[in-house]
């Protein structure tokens, strides 16, 4: 790949990206104007190629729908220039927390439950194109089946294992990655899980659908409980089978967030899904792999973590 999204040599661009890593570490990792920038017009915007008519908004009409997309909890989506961004933003929060970890140039990359979002893929195939390792084991093949379609168009090769994480092991060795990523995966992991238990087939479920049916019977294991018996039980089993899968001084990273608009429903666990971020680190404190916290200055460590192997 001779050239870089922004115009740069592969040489002129690590030049650049490691001058910017070393501000980096001096500052917050962005800004809401630099998301916005890199989501409209610079390196992920190219991944877009104009497919949501993004042109049509004007600047301040961008920078509102950004600043409602970038709210935590998210805001509902008042203005027309929000939905579209929603993708790109979230592409651009994981390029630039990726580049702020410093992965190596050629990086093995494992993201578990993936489902069908595509962040974490398009923000590799921004920063290193085909020069990256991917694998994600998924285990909804409806939504395992949109994101290969979501990737398609992208140098990045996916190695899709359809399978639950908890069996992450048999799949890799230990100190197999530089990075785990777990986008919005750890309400999955429990909902399944708790699913998993009353019976239903989370392999061939149509996921969209029957979600409300799984958020309710996982607030009523945590009520029951706090999820002792099933749900903590499962992400420690994933947890830990993906720290064991890093390379020691690799980074974990995880995300998450709530819709302002479910908070206000009777049938949701705000309370539980605001604090899976918490609810996950304690659980990494457990864990049979020493890690250490490392989430960059400026993120809110309620819906972010960074975690490094020791």
């Amino acid at each position: 790949m001779g050239q870089v999204g922004d115009g740069r040599s592969q040489r002129e661009h690590r030049r650049w990206l490691a001058t910017n890593q070393r501000k980096a570490r001096r500052s917050p990792v962005w800004t809401t104007e630099q998301l916005l920038a890199e989501a409209v017009e610079g390196r992920v915007a190219e991944r877009f190629g104009g497919s949501d008519e993004l042109e049509q908004f004007s600047r301040d009409e961008l920078l509102e729908g950004a600043q409602q997309v970038l709210a935590r909890p998210q805001a509902a989506e008042r203005t027309p220039a929000a939905r579209p961004l929603g993708r790109r933003l979230l592409a651009a929060q994981w390029t630039l927390l990726l580049e702020h970890v410093e992965l190596p140039d050629n990086p093995a990359v494992l993201e578990p439950c993936a489902g069908g979002s595509d962040p974490v893929v398009v923000a590799l195939d921004v920063l290193f194109g085909d020069r990256a390792t991917y694998a994600t084991i998924n285990l909804n093949r409806k939504l395992a089946g949109e994101l290969m379609q979501r990737a398609k168009s992208l140098a990045l090769e996916i190695h899709l294992i359809e399978d639950d994480a908890q069996s992450l092991s048999t799949y890799f060795d230990d100190a197999t990655f530089d990075c785990v990523c777990l986008h919005h995966a750890v309400n999955d992991i429990l909902q399944t899980a708790v699913a998993g238990l009353r019976g239903m087939d989370t392999r061939d479920i149509d996921w969209w659908p029957t979600e409300r049916r799984m958020i309710e019977w996982l607030g009523e294991q945590h009520q029951e409980d706090g999820l002792a018996s099933v749900g903590l039980p499962e992400l420690k089993t994933i947890l830990d089978g993906a720290a064991r899968a890093l390379r020691p001084g690799g980074a974990m990273c995880f995300d998450h967030w709530t819709w302002e608009y479910h908070l206000g429903l009777d049938w949701f666990p705000g309370e539980l899904f605001n604090g899976l971020i918490p609810l996950a680190r304690e659980v990494a404190r457990s864990l049979s792999v020493p890690l250490e916290e490392i989430t960059p200055e400026g993120l809110d460590r309620q819906w972010w973590m960074v975690l490094r192997r020791r």
